[in-house]
């Protein structure tokens, strides 16, 4: 299968629309089940939803998923999907809540080309390319100019493992801190200047969750560390879980590292 000659970008987008318009169908059911229970569904028809999709328009996929890895046709590209990115958050009525998609022709984060986020709420669709820029809703994105951590706004994800000790300095030193329980749209958010950084140092935070998020923010300038290294690569598959510091700017980063114990 030859890249080439299949549009990944309507692809992408045609997929996370079907995973939008199935998440309606079933929103009705949220009042009549338990929060666990609905959290299921949730994910049960979004990861069907893109496999049915995958292969009705004949994409030869591997596709890894938080919810279970799939053999579409040859498997001749790795498509790195969380179905539902913030179903806590969808499963009690909370923003945000995304699809989130990317497109690899190898296995490390580093072979990815193409990466979309789309909000299931509102449908606005983040998107980027490798070395072509990113765009929210067909409109070109960049981070934000640099400024100093204590003027920052920061999206800080402590929830289930909160490495308290690691963050303590970070959460006294800044004025102003977001958790939104979505990864894929804290990255996104960070690429379109709305934040300045997006910090993660649990540890648990599964490359599913951020593969797509990580080009978007490359691709609109912005910096990233994973596991301490900048610009880290990591292995596209369900297992792995790292620590992430994603900023609009060299300078950010370092501060955020120096704060850190």
């Amino acid at each position: 299968m030859d890249s080439s000659n299949f549009n990944w970008k309507k692809t992408l987008h045609l997929v996370a629309e079907k995973v939008k318009a199935r998440i309606a169908d079933v929103i009705p059911q949220r009042c009549s089940l338990s929060v666990n229970g609905f959290k299921n569904i949730l994910d049960s028809v979004a990861q069907e939803t893109i496999k049915d999709t995958l292969s009705e328009l004949g994409a030869s996929v591997k596709l890894v998923s938080e919810e279970g890895d799939v053999k579409i046709g040859s498997g001749d590209f790795v498509v790195v999907a969380d179905p539902v990115d913030g179903t806590t958050n969808l499963s009690r009525g909370l923003h945000p809540a995304v699809a989130s998609l990317s497109v690899a022709d190898g296995a490390s984060q580093s072979d990815v080309f193409a990466g979309l986020v789309m909000d299931l709420y509102y449908g606005d669709v983040f998107y980027a390319e490798r070395d072509s820029g990113a765009s929210l809703n067909g409109m070109s994105i960049r981070v934000a100019k640099p400024v100093k951590y204590r003027d920052s706004l920061i999206s800080m994800d402590i929830s289930k493992i909160p490495r308290l000790n690691k963050v303590k300095e970070l959460v006294e030193e800044s004025q102003h801190i977001r958790m939104e329980g979505c990864s894929a749209m804290s990255l996104c958010n960070v690429a379109a200047g709305f934040l300045d950084a997006h910090i993660d140092v649990r540890g648990i935070v599964r490359a599913t969750d951020i593969s797509a998020g990580l080009i978007i923010l490359r691709e609109a300038k912005g910096v990233y560390s994973i596991n301490g290294e900048v610009f880290g690569d990591m292995s596209l598959t369900r297992s792995t879980r790292v620590e992430l510091i994603g900023t609009n700017s060299m300078e950010l980063l370092n501060e955020i590292r120096g704060l850190m114990k």
